[in-house]
């Protein structure tokens, strides 16, 4: 489920003529409808990303909860390797059955207790999008009541502890993220020393400058969105000897 900008839609072009394709179902969230997009627009006089989100979320689950076991929210401008996070769901028994979710987490400095970051994407079970779906609807229930312009991170992290859904690890088995909450030029050149509320909210501490990032990676940051082609081709399109070719999909609408 991606949401976007519908005053600047090519971002989630480009996502959808790429690693979209390996996903099972896509989902586009807009203010605004789009020919190639053909996104969900809910009936709201709203442009903010949370509230597209938390429409987004709940419109998933009616429609496409006898479809999909997993559904995964990322920024328009995210990449994703689809077939890590599959892995990574059947390595961990993870079970669509069960109220879970996870991605990258920060540190809520109230509580002290990890929320997962929404910028890196996150997975939620379908059984955890279900009690999302029915708190969300129900007027009586305070914790999940949507408040426009709050954190979308702990803002979904309020609502499912209270349904009782729980963060599960998304770390790989040597404690490297999966998630990465930072672009590549952070990630590998300037570190994060530089981003002062990630080296302050990160929830796994560690000494390095850079948050390690695992060789199964799931989803990256890219700050300049034309480069999710670059991050497409070089992913699944480069034959490197030795090895199999990949399978190639084309760039196309």
């Amino acid at each position: 489920m991606i949401p976007y900008d519908y005053n600047n839609p090519n971002t989630a072009k480009y996502l959808k003529r790429t690693w979209g394709k390996h996903c099972n179902v896509l989902l586009f969230v807009s203010g605004n409808t789009d020919g190639e997009l053909e996104p969900y627009v809910p009936v709201i006089n709203s442009t903010n990303t949370w509230t597209l989100v938390q429409r987004g979320l709940m419109h998933a689950y009616l429609f496409y909860a006898d479809q999909v076991d997993w559904f995964l929210r990322v920024e328009a401008s995210s990449f994703v390797v689809v077939e890590n996070l599959r892995y990574m769901i059947g390595q961990r028994n993870y079970l669509p059955t069960q109220p879970i979710y996870f991605g990258y987490e920060l540190e809520n400095i109230v509580t002290h207790k990890p929320f997962v970051h929404h910028q890196s994407g996150y997975v939620i079970s379908r059984e955890a999008l279900r009690r999302y779906t029915n708190a969300s609807k129900d007027p009586e229930n305070k914790e999940c009541l949507h408040w426009e312009g709050y954190s979308e991170g702990l803002d979904m992290y309020r609502c499912l502890s209270h349904v009782n859904v729980t963060i599960v690890e998304s770390r790989d088995e040597l404690g490297h993220e999966t998630f990465s909450p930072i672009p590549m030029d952070h990630q590998f050149l300037k570190g994060y020393n530089e981003i002062h509320w990630l080296r302050n909210l990160t929830y796994h501490k560690v000494p390095e400058n850079t948050v390690p990032i695992s060789e199964r990676a799931i989803s990256f940051c890219v700050a300049y969105p034309p480069q999710i082609y670059d991050y497409y081709y070089f992913v699944y399109r480069t034959k490197i000897f030795g090895t199999l070719r990949r399978n190639s999909i084309e760039f196309m609408p």
